[in-house]
């Protein structure tokens, strides 16, 4: 770290990003594309910064990939992969690794006769079992129409099996965010289904990628034997690593000489601050890029890595609150305004119903504001899981993702909010 640890100490200043040549009067008709085609005088390819974009070498990540690789490796061989479990903090490599490593399988394997396919699903978004189910038909047997509702668990699970037994092959699941699930019984089901014969051709594997490090810990101890002890832990980047991806990524994406050679390192520098992430690196490049192109210039400079900063720890989560409807913005306050860690969902419908009080609003049933919950989970302003209880049944427990002092700030942007807080 030792290579760009003088510049996490700068203090943060930031910039506007203002077009001053547009036609303020309106007699002139804007191009929507002005920026878009401002841009090429930085940047080169901008796809290379997006979250989906595969590097054709991970830096950084040679243990994890072997590791990776060790766990699916014997389908190469047309044997049986490994169950396993993939942890780490957000930006850390998880995701890209393994479908790296899924990829170079698929590329290893072509133009040899075999019969392995592989499932990512992002459960942050496929979240019930029915719907990992389904994803998982779509992807093995396109041709086979699964009805989206309308079926009982059971019967989802039967036209599963059948459809994985007449594939006859090897399935690699990979169920990325998988403490998003809301119920843990898929697991269960699909690590112990060649044991419970309900595969009786082919095999199956489940990879399952999580941040939370107590994840594994909740779990039915039936479910963790079938995963046996294999997980692979990824530690985060530190600077001189971020500082190589960067590189690596501003060659591809940046026209040359159109970086400051302060901007590399003070990127790197801030996102090693935040646990090393390398996602928050990249966008942050990127971020002070578009900067530089709003203040018309051909070089992106240090003031437009600290714009950048300030700008993307602002605007990601500020915006999101403030376009909230009314009473997704009560059930928010509900949320931050406790001083506990972590609620419960009975908890927070019981602040919640103060809080539309003294809004004057319609108080929403149980089973709505549950939902509007788990939309400000995907929108990724709280963070949610379902722990189990044993016997006396699951409980969704909650926590803000952004303070208490922030969020509140800019719910009270809103008057309703401002009245109710004097």
């Amino acid at each position: 770290m030792e290579k760009y640890s003088r510049y996490v100490r700068l203090p943060l200043s930031g910039i506007s990003m203002v077009l001053e040549d547009l036609d303020k009067g309106g007699s002139k008709p804007v191009d929507p594309f002005l920026l878009q085609k401002m841009k090429k005088g930085i940047f080169k390819n901008t796809g290379v910064f997006a979250p989906t974009y595969i590097p054709s070498r991970l830096i950084g990540r040679d243990q994890e990939i072997l590791n990776i690789g060790n766990i699916i490796g014997p389908a190469l061989d047309g044997e049986h992969p490994h169950n396993a479990f993939v942890y780490g903090k957000t930006g850390v490599g998880k995701s890209v690794v393994t479908k790296y490593v899924l990829l170079n399988l698929a590329e290893q394997l072509e133009g040899i006769e075999n019969n392995v396919k592989s499932v990512f699903i992002n459960c942050r978004q496929i979240n019930t079992p029915i719907k990992i189910i389904k994803k998982i038909c779509n992807i093995i047997a396109p041709n086979v129409e699964i009805p989206p509702t309308g079926l009982a668990t059971s019967e989802y699970y039967a036209r599963l099996w059948k459809i994985l037994n007449d594939f006859n092959g090897i399935t690699i699941i990979v169920l990325d965010e998988v403490d998003k699930v809301e119920n843990d019984s898929i697991l269960y089901n699909l690590t112990r289904a060649e044991e419970n014969l309900d595969l009786i051709t082919g095999c199956l594997s489940v990879l399952c990628i999580s941040n939370d490090l107590g994840y594994k810990a909740r779990l039915d101890v039936r479910t963790l034997s079938s995963f046996g002890i294999r997980e692979v832990i990824f530690s985060p980047y530190d600077a001189n690593q971020l500082g190589d991806i960067l590189e690596d990524r501003a060659k591809e994406g940046f026209n040359e000489k159109a970086l400051g050679d302060e901007v590399i390192p003070l990127c790197a520098a801030f996102a090693a601050q935040e646990h090393g992430d390398a996602r928050r690196a990249i966008e942050l490049l990127e971020c002070a890029g578009e900067l530089a192109v709003g203040r018309k210039s051909d070089k992106v400079q240090e003031e437009d890595v600290r714009g950048a900063e300030i700008k993307i720890e602002t605007d990601r989560f500020m915006e999101t609150i403030r376009t909230l409807p009314t009473q997704q913005k009560a059930v928010l306050s509900a949320i931050v305004s406790s001083d506990a860690r972590e609620l419960d969902t009975d908890r927070i419908y019981i602040d919640y119903r103060e809080v539309v009080k003294r809004l004057d609003l319609d108080t929403l049933s149980k089973i709505r504001v549950s939902i509007l919950i788990s939309e400000l989970d995907m929108l990724g302003l709280i963070d949610a899981r379902v722990m189990s209880r044993g016997r006396y049944g699951r409980v969704r427990l909650v926590r803000p993702v952004i303070s208490k002092e922030k969020t509140l700030r800019v719910l009270e942007e809103d008057y309703r909010f401002n009245l109710m807080a004097e």
